[in-house]
């Protein structure tokens, strides 16, 4: 708190300010937490971790769940044009993190089986299989079939 007084017989008080000093912010963490690519679960905390939130989103918005602070700066997660993202600012600097939702919520190639089920992937690995040995048998007979012929000729 500083005062501006005017000194004389009696005292004067003539202004007085408050003043708050602030640190930049510190780094944030984004995870998630992936349901579907349409559901998922965003924390977003500081690297110092004075402030985590964690937020409920669906592919268009997020909103806050729970969140613990002990500082005076804020912080926000929000969807834009595919991304994910996380803003920790206050009123002297801001910092911010970014996924990509395809790239954390979607299963990379080739692990359908997993998120499937392993009687699904059975099925479908036995049915390519058949498909794949009946084709060369076919093949296969077809091609002796022509050997026969061109010996009989």
């Amino acid at each position: 708190m500083y005062k501006a007084v005017i000194a004389a017989e009696e005292d004067k008080t003539v202004a007085e300010y408050e003043v708050t000093v602030q640190d930049p912010v510190s780094a944030v963490n984004l995870t998630v937490n992936c349901s579907s690519a349409l559901n998922f679960t965003v924390t977003c905390s500081t690297v110092d971790s004075h402030i985590s939130s964690t937020f409920r989103c669906d592919n268009k918005t997020c909103s806050r769940e729970s969140s613990t602070t002990t500082d005076p700066s804020s912080i926000d997660v929000y969807l834009d044009q595919g991304f994910i993202f996380c803003n920790h600012s206050n009123h002297v600097s801001w910092e911010h993190k970014k996924e990509e939702i395809k790239s954390v919520c979607e299963p990379p190639p080739g692990s359908e089986c997993v998120s499937a089920g392993i009687s699904v992937c059975l099925v479908k690995t036995v049915v390519f299989s058949v498909g794949l040995i009946i084709m060369v048998s076919a093949v296969i007979t077809v091609h002796i079939m022509e050997k026969l012929k061109r010996k009989k000729l």
